[in-house]
């Protein structure tokens, strides 16, 4: 299922990071973030924001706004500690590295998390595309 650091689909990314957030582990999570991408601290950010709790009434909403890169809004309810149902929401970069069929989305995909070599992809809405994008020239 899971390369070394990567993941087969861009929702397996997605359960990745959920797990290792509900088990704050972080090297869970830093299995999904490139080499190159400076992350331990923006994984233990994560993990002492939302970690222990497990995420329920997953939504995901992907918006592409390059063709490598999707933007993941991640909904959903989790339980807190004094037993209060409390919001949850998260927006994660995620990346495509090769390796298989882009157009199926299957291949290698990682989290971009923290700081790294890539500069993040510009968004022009929160909100899907529902229309194909124009290319810029």
């Amino acid at each position: 299922m899971l390369n070394n650091r990567d993941a087969n689909t861009p929702d397996q990314v997605i359960e990745q990071y959920l797990l290792a957030l509900e088990k704050k582990d972080k090297h869970l999570m830093l299995q999904l973030v490139p080499g190159s991408y400076a992350a331990d601290q923006a994984a233990e950010d994560k993990i002492d924001q939302f970690g222990g709790y497990k995420i329920q009434e997953r939504q995901v909403n992907y918006i592409k706004p390059k063709t490598v890169f999707l933007i993941a809004n991640v909904k959903g309810l989790y339980v807190n500690s004094d037993g209060v149902r409390k919001k949850f929401e998260d927006r994660l970069t995620i990346a495509y590295e090769g390796g298989g069929f882009l157009q199926s989305y299957q291949g290698r995909w990682c989290l971009l998390l923290g700081k790294g070599n890539v500069p993040p992809p510009e968004v022009q809405s929160a909100e899907p595309q529902t229309a194909p994008l124009k290319k810029s020239r």
